[in-house]
């Protein structure tokens, strides 16, 4: 299993994933948390989720394509969910894992150790603090 996060740092762990998947003629399984806004109005929250889950899907539907291609090209089976739930990114990624007997997460990790990481949103720590059920491999 890779989640899905729109970083770089995903590609490297996607492209793991691969060599992984290949040499033990596994499949990959991509899993997509669809973001939601936070701190809407109530009046607000139905159209505001409808227009901003929309645009997020449009969004990973064009990268999904090329990772299609990839995998096809490397000989892999990839299979997509998409997590439709008002989980924390980390939460929903180890609850699927949970829920389909993951063997295998693959995360990318961002090494920056200054202040800039501060910045950046990196669940690979959230992830390994809630305990995932499988084992992690995370990728800087």
């Amino acid at each position: 299993m890779v989640p899905f996060r729109p970083q770089p740092i995903f590609f490297k762990a996607f492209q793991n994933a691969l060599n992984i998947a290949k040499q033990n003629n596994a499949k990959i399984t991509l899993v997509k948390v669809v973001s939601y806004p936070a701190g809407i109005g109530l009046g607000e929250s139905l159209i505001m989720d409808a227009v901003s889950r929309e645009y997020d899907l449009y969004k990973f539907d064009k990268i999904f394509t090329e990772l299609q291609k990839e995998s096809m090209i490397a000989g892999i089976k990839l299979e997509v969910h998409v997590v439709d739930l008002r989980l924390s990114p980390a939460k929903a990624f180890v609850e699927f894992a949970s829920q389909n007997n993951v063997d295998l997460m693959v995360v990318g990790s961002i090494s920056d150790k200054t202040w800039t990481k501060h910045f950046t949103s990196d669940i690979s720590q959230d992830i390994m603090d809630l305990n995932p059920p499988c084992s992690v491999i995370l990728i800087e």
